[in-house]
């Protein structure tokens, strides 16, 4: 008997709208999470939430936000219907929590919904009923005076998938999720007023404040004399991290991270946060509050239908401004009672291990904490060399009555080993940690390298960071350099660029090492003596 393939057919819009719903509403939590960004969206400055059986039986939300124009609110529970983008360039440079359109429309195919909604173009307000994802009633409701903002009513949740309440996990630890995601926005946004009640027994009323440090004490009142906090900026990336004591009981962990004010579940920035907190307390037994903000366009949040989770495409920066923050954070604490670290930013650069004006050039400012090496800041005695040219990975010097042709990696090597047989002076710390992945063979180099002003610490099973260099390396595009170090690698191996050097930086080499010491080692050749030679 043949067997026959089977036909292939488009699939019913209800079933695919089931089947969304399910990549986007995997529990109560996630629709809480998402009409909760919704009013963010829409500009509440009040939002009240009531949930009942943890949001399987009730889901009730009222904000007075714009609200939705009565044309657009059948719409609005359509898939990829949004206001929030227009064309694909947009995803990078959001400045709103929605934007894909699928929340509404796979909210209403998994229950009974109601939504009533006012703005202020409009006399009337505009409902309509859903159930299952068919649209049941649309019509007018009569509006008061100034009255504005939307109420969704959401009931029966998963009535028409009951396979999908076999994932829900027992009862306290759904509600234990809710609370999570809840207290996120509390959080991210404590200029908004919340008023939350769950179930019967538990009503809470969060009031407008005007701080986070607020808003915490609001959620944790019991941590007034113990909040640690730092916040710091570099180039266009800002950092507020909020530390409390693990001791300092509370009902549920209190570790949340936001990146732009959208709350993330980003594993590898928890195991940094951890990691830092270990390193420098001997302990990560400590709740925290981690607000990261970057450029729009520095961020994927396309990544997941839930957008808890993002891709950062410069995340050594971000790697670097935090561990910085709380080793910083601990290092105040051992020198007294000083809990809140000034602002930094890259236009201060105020080192604590030296008393140097901040009056140099921005330019300079901005190289001593920039890992890539575009100029450099070392100051030193008129030079005697009148002029320098640079051709490939060699430069000439006019000195003295001759040219020189000198090798950069050969003179980088002699310099470096030059300073690393002298004691260890002054260092420099980096308000930007740079983070190596490190090999097996490499590891054997950390102690090395730091007992000659490396500060290398171990973040990661595979990857350390280096946090202060010597104040001679100052200027120097550290990435290069130090994989070299690490890996014992030659200098002939980076690709010296013109850009990334500054003119005295080499003639403080030079001069250093002596111009007769690099003939004699042949760093570099007298051209007049190669050219007799050559003819």
């Amino acid at each position: 008997m043949l067997s026959l393939p089977k036909k292939i057919g488009l699939l019913p819009e209800h079933l695919i709208d089931q089947i969304k719903a399910g990549e986007v509403i995997e529990r109560p939590g996630n629709l809480i999470k998402e009409i909760l960004e919704n009013s963010i969206d829409a500009g509440a400055t009040r939002v009240e939430l009531t949930i009942q059986n943890n949001g399987l039986d009730l889901i009730n939300l009222k904000d007075n936000g714009f609200g939705i124009i009565s044309k657009d609110l059948p719409l609005a529970f359509s898939r990829h219907a949004t206001s929030k983008i227009s064309r694909f360039e947009d995803l990078y440079r959001l400045d709103s929590f929605g934007f894909r359109g699928e929340a509404l429309a796979s909210i209403s195919a998994i229950s009974k919904l109601q939504c009533v909604t006012f703005n202020d173009a409009e006399d009337q307000g505009s409902e309509v009923r859903i159930e299952g994802g068919i649209l049941n009633y649309q019509g007018s409701v009569f509006k008061n005076s100034g009255q504005r903002g939307t109420e969704l009513n959401i009931q029966d949740l998963f009535f028409n998938t009951p396979v999908r309440l076999k994932f829900i996990q027992s009862h306290q630890s759904e509600k234990n999720f809710i609370k999570k995601i809840i207290f996120s926005f509390i959080l991210a946004h404590p200029k908004i007023e919340f008023l939350i009640k769950l179930d019967a027994d538990e009503k809470e009323v969060y009031p407008a404040r005007d701080s986070l440090n607020e808003r915490l004490l609001d959620l944790v009142p019991r941590a007034k004399a113990q909040i640690l906090y730092s916040v710091r900026s570099y180039e266009e990336n800002n950092l507020e991290i909020y530390l409390i004591p693990g001791s300092l009981r509370t009902p549920t962990k209190f570790q949340y991270t936001f990146i732009n004010h959208r709350f993330v579940t980003d594993k590898q920035l928890s195991r940094i946060v951890s990691n830092a907190l270990q390193s420098s307390f001997g302990t990560d037994d400590f709740h925290f509050v981690l607000f990261v903000n970057l450029p729009a366009d520095h961020i994927d949040v396309n990544v997941h239908p839930n957008k808890t989770i993002i891709k950062i495409f410069e995340s050594s920066k971000v790697i670097g401004l935090i561990s910085g923050s709380i080793k910083e954070i601990a290092s105040v604490q051992k020198q007294g009672p000083q809990k809140v670290l000034p602002k930094q930013d890259s236009s201060q650069f105020a080192f604590s291990s030296l008393d140097q004006e901040i009056s140099q050039t921005l330019v300079q400012e901005r190289h001593q904490y920039n890992m890539d090496g575009v100029f450099s800041p070392h100051s030193h005695k008129t030079s005697n060399i009148q002029e320098y040219i640079w051709i490939n990975q060699h430069f000439l010097i006019h000195h003295g009555e001759s040219w020189k042709a000198i090798s950069a990696a050969k003179l980088l090597k002699a310099y470096i080993e030059h300073q690393f047989s002298k004691p260890t002076g002054s260092t420099i710390p980096l308000i930007v940690s740079q983070p190596f992945k490190i090999t097996t063979f490499a590891t054997e180099q950390i102690e090395s390298l730091s007992h000659n002003g490396l500060e290398l610490e171990k973040l990661g099973q595979d990857t350390i960071v280096l946090r202060a260099i010597p104040e001679w390396m100052n200027g120097f595009p550290l990435k290069d350099i130090v994989n070299c170090l690490l890996n014992r690698e030659p200098f002939d191996k980076i690709l010296f660029d013109q850009r990334d050097w500054s003119q005295s930086t080499w003639e403080e080499m030079i001069e250093k090492i002596g111009v007769p010491e690099i003939l004699e080692r042949k760093i570099g050749l007298e051209l007049g003596k190669l050219l007799q030679d050559k003819l």
